[in-house]
């Protein structure tokens, strides 16, 4: 993980997760404006494939469940259990955990 400051941070939010990425040069940057624009021709993007994407380019990120008041406390608690498996599995990888 980089310790020096990030100089921008992009938000992505998927129905009930949100992604925070921290870019510190213009690369990343670069590298951040093209895969959000290529996202949006996307019709199906998981969260396995911005984990992926993330990890890949190097890009350092945090992630945050968001609760939808629209949805069903069932269908909140199932996406909860989703997002904590796929979490702890990638911290696991990256040798976070």
């Amino acid at each position: 993980m980089n310790e020096s400051k990030p100089i921008k941070q992009f938000t992505i939010e998927c129905p009930n997760t949100i992604f925070q990425l921290y870019v510190y040069d213009q690369t990343e940057i670069s590298k951040v404006l093209l895969f959000m624009r290529n996202i949006r021709s996307v019709s199906r993007l998981g969260l396995t494939d911005i984990y992926n994407w993330c990890n890949r380019q190097g890009i350092t990120y945090n992630t945050q469940f968001n609760y939808r008041k629209d949805f069903s406390v069932w269908k909140n608690v199932k996406s909860y259990m989703q997002y904590s498996k796929w979490k702890r599995m990638y911290q696991v990888q990256l040798g976070a955990a």
